[in-house]
């Protein structure tokens, strides 16, 4: 079970995978190491977007949502971004043809 700090986290990086993916199937992984862990991930099986297309695509979405990113590997043969919004959280975005995840943190400052 989540804190409400796992639950704004979730709820941060479900709105941005929302917005990114036409009509996705998203799932909460519960984390049995910590409440203040957050592991989601959305997938779009009809999204034809190849993983550049679809990380670009969440870059700018996480950007305009007023996360701080950093996609210095976003051109990597399986890429990842690593983003964080202040006072929710932040983690790691990992993207794959028609599905995006997301492993955090709660932010505790």
């Amino acid at each position: 079970m989540r804190d409400r700090g796992g639950d704004q986290l979730a709820d941060a990086v479900g709105s941005v995978l929302a917005t990114v993916l036409a009509d996705p199937t998203t799932m909460g992984l519960p984390s049995v190491v910590s409440t203040e862990a957050v592991a989601v991930t959305a997938f779009d099986a009809a999204d034809t977007r190849t993983v550049r297309e679809l990380t670009d695509a969440l870059v700018e979405q996480l950007k305009s949502a007023g996360w701080a990113v950093d996609d210095r590997r976003r051109n990597d043969a399986e890429p990842s971004l690593y983003a964080a919004k202040p006072d929710v959280g932040g983690g790691a975005f990992g993207v794959q043809a028609t599905a995006i995840s997301f492993n955090g943190l709660v932010d505790r400052r």
